[in-house]
């Protein structure tokens, strides 16, 4: 079944890549989280690859997360862009299923499931990045509604989506990591104002102003104050990188390929066989903590090191094969490039990827303490 599923993938991944071929932006993205597109997210959904592990009655597959984790492995290979897909169906919405009232879930999760509702995360903020407890953006209860004041960045794919998943503090009384609660809203909610800036893997990200913005109560997600619990099981869906590391395994193979070509694949031998045995071992790691997640037990510790491990490799490759390729390997993004010019897109944005989704120290302490039982 797995392997149907795969070749399912790579031949709806397949025709739509040529559909991607102009445009600079498709062939700048140096990893998958970098590339934005609503047409292809819609193309997604209208085949049924969103929401694959909801039950049908919420628009999904009844598929297993490590499924799930197979055919995304397949969609970065092809370097299709998935910001928008990883937000909406991966990242928000397995929390959504999860955590949401019926009515939200009914409201929120069959649109995502066709492609048509997008979402953007409201996590970061200018005090609070890696240690998300210390977020600020607050949230009033007035009657049937939250009154949110904040500011939020590193907000991906905010310029393109239709609403924001915030994490906002709704009991300043509460230690740190209670107290803390989340809520959705749509992002042209009368108070919140999105800015756009690019950067420097290619891709853009967002900061996002609230102000006064009104979200009605039945747009809670989990409990008052039980926030932090919510979190962090979004997290572990984010953590899994399926995507990136077929991303990472195209470039290497991509990479050999022009080393042959060049007659200097014998000398890289032992590095391109050192980088194969660490994506394999990458793979297996978030086979493992997507595992976790099928059987609902813990997998904090398994997913921080299934992302701490796809960001190593992620540099480590990066950094080899412009070394490999020499001064070609930094070439713009061109189809006529070596390698398309996604080394060079790759060795910037590798630089963000111990930060982004939970920074390398972070994560390390993530695994001490849930996975080794330490502190």
């Amino acid at each position: 079944m797995q392997h149907a599923l795969r070749e399912e993938a790579a031949v709806l991944a397949a025709g739509l890549r040529p559909t991607l071929a102009d445009d600079p932006a498709w062939r700048r993205q140096g990893m998958l989280s970098d590339g934005d597109s609503r047409e292809v997210t819609r193309a997604l959904g209208e085949a049924g690859w969103i929401g694959m592990t909801w039950p049908a009655d919420l628009g999904g597959r009844g598929l297993a997360h490590v499924d799930a984790a197979l055919v995304e492995d397949v969609f970065g290979y092809h370097w299709l862009p998935l910001s928008l897909y990883l937000l909406s169906y991966k990242t928000i919405g397995c929390a959504l299923e999860r955590f949401a009232a019926p009515a939200l879930k009914e409201r929120l999760l069959r649109p995502i499931a066709r492609g048509e509702l997008v979402f953007c995360q409201g996590f970061s903020e200018p005090e609070a990045g890696s240690d998300l407890a210390s977020l600020t953006t607050r949230a009033v209860r007035h009657d049937d509604r939250f009154v949110v004041d904040g500011h939020k960045i590193w907000t991906s794919s905010a310029w393109l989506a239709d609403w924001i998943y915030l994490a906002v503090r709704t009991n300043p009384d509460e230690p740190r990591h209670r107290g803390i609660s989340v809520l959705v809203a749509p992002l042209d909610t009368p108070g919140i104002e999105v800015r756009r800036f690019p950067v420097l893997g290619g891709g853009y990200l967002c900061e996002v102003f609230l102000d006064g913005v009104e979200i009605p109560a039945g747009n809670l997600v989990g409990e008052v104050d039980g926030g932090w619990d919510v979190l962090m099981h979004t997290l572990d869906f984010e953590r899994i990188t399926a995507e990136k590391l077929g991303g990472l395994h195209w470039v290497l193979d991509e990479l050999e390929k022009r080393l042959r070509e060049t007659d200097r694949l014998e000398a890289a031998r032992p590095q391109l066989a050192s980088l194969r045995g660490e994506l394999a071992a990458a793979r297996l790691l978030s086979l493992r903590a997507a595992d976790l997640l099928d059987r609902r037990e813990p997998a904090s510790a398994a997913s921080a090191m299934a992302k701490l491990a796809g960001a190593r490799l992620a540099q480590r490759l990066a950094r080899e094969g412009v070394e490999l390729l020499g001064l070609e390997g930094l070439a713009d993004a061109h189809p006529s490039a070596p390698l398309e010019g996604r080394i060079g897109a790759l060795y910037r944005a590798a630089v963000g990827s111990t930060i982004s989704g939970g920074s390398a120290e972070i994560l390390q302490v993530v695994i001490a303490r849930r996975g080794l039982g330490l502190g």
